[in-house]
């Protein structure tokens, strides 16, 4: 004869499933937690990369225009493009010389600055390029 009734037995039992279906749902939670963290990161690293893309494209234009007309020395700000990125357009006159140091004129840096915010945080790329109108 058992000395401890059957009722007894299956409420251990029950117990130990009971602590083993908290340990599952507390390693599932843990996973669910570090897969939606990993989502999050990956989905900021697209955002600002997808920022990046737009401003460099957003500069090759910039230079692109700036091959199109004459060039003037001086400072300006590009009209706004509607993608929230800034450019500001610097262009001075180069002194470079040829073989002969003589001076080569109408030579101009032109150095073009895009600028935008990205999660409170200003960030920034720009390009600079020598320009000869004959």
């Amino acid at each position: 004869m058992n000395p401890r009734p059957f009722y007894f037995r299956r409420e251990t039992r029950s117990a130990f499933v009971l602590i083993e279906v908290v340990i599952a749902l507390t390693i599932f939670a843990m996973v669910a937690f570090s897969l939606v963290m990993a989502l999050d990161s990956s989905l900021d690293a697209a955002m600002e990369r997808n920022q990046v893309d737009m401003a460099l494209r957003g500069l090759d234009n910039q230079i692109n225009l700036l091959h199109s007309a004459r060039v003037l020395p001086g400072e300006s700000d590009a009209p706004d493009d509607g993608s929230g990125i800034l450019y500001h357009i610097s262009v001075a006159q180069e002194q470079l010389q040829d073989q002969k140091n003589n001076p080569v004129p109408n030579t101009y840096r032109a150095t073009i600055t895009a600028t935008w915010n990205f999660r409170g945080q200003q960030q920034g790329r720009d390009v600079s390029e020598l320009i000869y109108q004959p």
